[in-house]
Parts: C-alpha cells; sequence; structure tokens
C-alpha cells in the first residue's frame, strides 16, 4: 500500500475559508457593480432625458414670454410712442439661445443614452459569469475542498494509530 506525507491540512482549511470569503467578497462586489450599472443606465434614459425635457418646457415658456413683451412694446402705433426695446430683444434672443442649448442637450443624450446602454449591456455579460462563480462554482468547490480535508484528517488519524501501534 502506497503511503503519503500529510503534514499540513489546516493550510487547506485556510484555502477552504478563503474559498469561501473570495465568493462572498466578490459577489458583494457583483451586486454593487450591477447597482451601479443600473443606476448609470438610468440616468441616461430617465433622469437626464426628464430633466431636459422640462429645461426645454421652461426654454419655450420663457421664449414665449419674451416674445410678447417684445411684441407688446413694439405694438404702439406711432414710432415715436414705443419704448426702446434693446433689452426685450436681448431677453428673446437669450431665451432662443437657451433653447437651442436645451434641444442640443436633449439631442445629444439621445446619442449618449444608445452609448451607456451599449456599455451598460456590455458589463452584464461578464457581471453574470462572476456571479455565477460566486453563486455556484466557487461554493461547490469549497464543499469539494471540505471533503477531501475530511478525508485526508481521516486518512492522517489512521496513520497516527498504525504509528502509535
Amino acid at each position: 500500500m502506497s503511503t503519503s506525507n500529510v503534514r499540513n491540512i489546516d493550510s487547506l482549511a485556510a484555502l477552504h475559508s478563503g474559498m469561501l470569503r473570495l465568493a462572498h467578497d466578490w459577489d458583494n462586489t457583483v451586486q454593487e457593480l450591477s447597482s451601479f450599472v443600473q443606476r448609470a443606465e438610468e440616468h441616461f434614459s430617465q433622469t437626464q432625458p426628464r430633466y431636459w425635457r422640462r429645461q426645454t418646457q421652461l426654454a419655450e415658456r420663457e421664449l414665449n414670454e419674451a416674445k410678447d413683451n417684445l411684441a407688446r412694446k413694439r405694438a404702439s402705433i406711432r414710432i415715436e410712442d414705443r419704448p426702446a426695446a434693446s433689452e426685450a430683444v436681448a431677453r428673446v434672443q437669450k431665451a432662443e439661445r437657451r433653447l437651442r442649448v436645451c434641444e442640443d442637450k436633449t439631442r445629444q443624450l439621445r446619442s449618449w443614452a444608445n452609448e451607456v446602454a451599449k456599455a451598460c449591456d456590455g458589463l452584464r455579460g461578464p457581471l453574470a459569469d462572476v456571479h455565477e462563480h460566486c453563486d455556484t462554482i466557487l461554493p461547490q468547490a469549497a464543499r469539494e475542498l471540505a471533503t477531501l480535508i475530511d478525508q485526508l484528517r481521516q486518512y492522517a488519524e489512521q496513520a497516527r494509530q498504525r504509528d502509535s501501534l
């Protein structure tokens, strides 16, 4: 019968507990990353579009008010009775610029949202793979290692009993 020279089973037990801690730590990290991916995608697909829609509405309202104000100033029948409208014209121009910025941001955001969605989708697959390792593969390997450790302990005990006889 062949013999083995089993000297330190405790290091294998430390490996076993390390594998379980690793699976737990990785699982926590994967959950945090998944949450971050979800929040990033939500930010670009829901939060920002909602914000820029609201800003566009406000800019449109501001532009309409500025145009109405300018129209009232220009509505006098006689030119000499009209108040100076340079401030009202500047307000209309400012409101038009703001509306253009809001519309540009809305257009850019569609493109950004698509890019972020693609990047998030690209991360979900590898995260699922790591989650599977944490949830299934590492715990299974730890169980198998625990079984081997038990067998080694039994073998070492039998060897000690033989040596003491």
